[in-house]
């Protein structure tokens, strides 16, 4: 990408004499002190051929701007809408990159927090087994939704019941969610020219 330094350099250039504005059939715009060639040529007096340092082009695509001011306004205006959009461009990609680290920083959150939840559980059935007392298993469980207040209401009175009416909603999004991942996989298969057979 074009670093935006380099651009805003050419803002307010002006083309001093013996130069002139050069304009490409390329769609550039610069000063003849740019074109590349045009050494002398020994001590003929003559001069290698110029050509175009964007496109590599010889003089029959280029010659001098026949109303130079306005040529380089024009010129002046696209640099600094580059300069702009390049701006906008590279603060897009900062906020993207900070939004990123913050999704990253939170899926390890939850990834631990899940984690966690898991080895509680394996704790109490390990301190059910040990000590042969549900109740005693039951009390890691218990403290570990007790602290966020996660326990379920008092007036809840049929376990299966209840599991069921709250783990619907979260299986629909489940299955949305292996869909999604589904689709992309198969979309990056496809881009990729991979073919999978089916069975």
């Amino acid at each position: 990408m074009t670093d935006i330094t380099e651009l805003a350099q050419l803002r307010g250039r002006t083309v001093d004499y013996p130069y002139y504005l050069v304009e490409c059939d390329c769609g550039k715009i610069y000063p003849s002190s740019e074109l590349s060639g045009g050494e002398p040529m020994g001590d003929s007096g003559d001069y290698s051929d110029c050509y175009c340092p964007h496109c590599g082009e010889g003089e029959e695509h280029f010659a001098e701007c026949a109303d130079p001011e306005t040529a380089w306004k024009a010129q002046q205006d696209k640099i600094d809408a580059l300069v702009e959009a390049l701006e906008k461009a590279q603060q897009r990609n900062a906020e993207l990159e900070a939004q990123n680290e913050y999704i990253r920083k939170r899926y390890q959150q939850l990834d631990l927090l899940i984690g966690k939840n898991i080895l509680v559980m394996q704790a109490a059935i390990i301190e059910w087994q040990a000590t042969g007392d549900a109740k005693n298993g039951l009390a890691w469980i218990y403290n570990t939704l007790f602290g966020p207040g996660e326990l379920p209401d008092e007036a809840e009175k049929d376990a299966q019941a209840y599991f069921d009416r709250k783990y619907a909603p979260l299986d629909e999004e489940l299955m949305a969610l292996h869909k999604w991942f589904w689709e992309q996989s198969e979309a990056e298969r496809a881009a990729a020219g991979i073919k999978v057979e089916a069975e």
